[in-house]
């Protein structure tokens, strides 16, 4: 007969072996999809936003579930290819025509007028910078090579990095046109949560999609709002490049920064090459309103219709984009949405003697 520690030790190696190996299928598994992560969770709020508009529209289609997907996502790859073609190739024609213009020495830069130098602080500096390349640029850009190299670098990555992220919503599209129609999927992920959450599955499910679309119509949305006003007056003021200056403040929104950096830049180039003080005065009221506007348009769309509190979606946006960028801004959210309704029904079940 055996003895029970021998009994004891074996089932507690079979065990240890077992688990092992369960974890490393899951370790391998996961290193096959690490390549899909960041699609797929962008399919997924994508699917959880279109959601609603894909159930209205296969109503319309008397249940045909793949027709509404397909003219949905037809549709939304439509709108961003036409704009993106347009606006790409703005800001191409304008880096084209700075680099021709440099190499053929005929850009021309206003000279700065005197009032810069009673501005304090950076007065002197900065009317010494723009005094030199209205003068000479090519002396300048020596003298100022290394910032200017170094702003360079940084724009250059940023539109590279814009360009991967735009394919990268391409194909997250057409996944979420697939989450849409196929009910296996949409199944499993709310036997999922269910299975982790319990009881409280179902209230989870409502926060996520939710913060979801709080943060689309509240973050993207006001960014969109901003950049349309900015743009407008950049090309209406007619300062150069406003291509770009335009891809500029987008990316400034979406990282809550806002565009105010441009339009420091932009309304001291209107005071020190414009003729006119009433015009330069006009865009900078113009700029400074546009500027403030997220502060109007955030707390109407953040907030409305949110099953927690602004402050929380909002902290967990920020957060979440300087954790994780991008995607960050509606994982951070969620997960912060979540931990706030656990907290507060652990304040809210007290003790009955207390």
């Amino acid at each position: 007969m055996k003895n029970p520690s021998e009994i004891n030790s074996k089932n507690i190696f079979e065990i240890i072996l077992q688990l092992g190996l369960v974890f490393l299928v899951l370790a391998f598994c996961a290193k096959l999809l690490s390549p899909f992560v960041m699609p797929v969770l962008w399919a997924i709020i994508f699917a959880i936003i279109l959601h609603p508009i894909y159930n209205f529209l296969q109503k319309k289609l008397k249940g045909r579930k793949s027709m509404a997907s397909f003219l949905i996502i037809s549709l939304i790859l439509l709108l961003l290819f036409i704009p993106a073609f347009y606006f790409f190739s703005a800001v191409t024609s304008n880096v084209l025509d700075l680099k021709s213009q440099i190499e053929t020495n005929t850009l021309k830069i206003h000279a700065p007028t005197q009032k810069i130098k009673d501005w304090p602080i950076i007065g002197n500096k900065l009317y010494d910078f723009l005094y030199a390349t209205s003068t000479n640029l090519k002396q300048a850009m020596i003298d100022y090579r290394e910032p200017i190299v170094e702003i360079s670098k940084k724009v250059a990555g940023s539109v590279v990095s814009s360009a991967v992220g735009f394919l990268q919503i391409i194909l997250s599209i057409i996944i979420a046109g697939v989450f849409l129609v196929s009910s296996s999927a949409q199944k499993l992920a709310t036997n999922f949560i269910m299975r982790i959450a319990g009881s409280r599955g179902e209230e989870i499910l409502n926060i996520s999609t939710s913060t979801v679309q709080q943060v689309v119509k509240g973050i993207i949305g006001v960014a969109i709002i901003q950049t349309i006003i900015q743009a407008v007056g950049l090309f209406l003021c007619g300062v150069p490049f406003a291509g770009i200056l335009t891809l500029l403040c987008f990316m400034l929104s979406i990282i809550q920064i806002g565009p105010i950096l441009v339009n420091i830049g932009v309304i001291i180039y209107l005071f020190s090459t414009g003729d006119s003080n009433t015009a330069a005065i006009f865009w900078t009221v113009y700029f400074l309103l546009s500027g403030l506007s997220d502060n109007v348009l955030k707390p109407i769309l953040l907030g409305k219709g949110a099953v927690v509190p602004m402050l929380v979606i909002f902290l967990g946006v920020i957060g979440g984009f300087i954790m994780s960028g991008f995607i960050g801004m509606f994982i951070g959210p969620i997960v912060f949405s979540i931990g706030y309704k656990l907290f507060s029904s652990w304040l809210e079940d007290l003790p009955e003697n207390y």
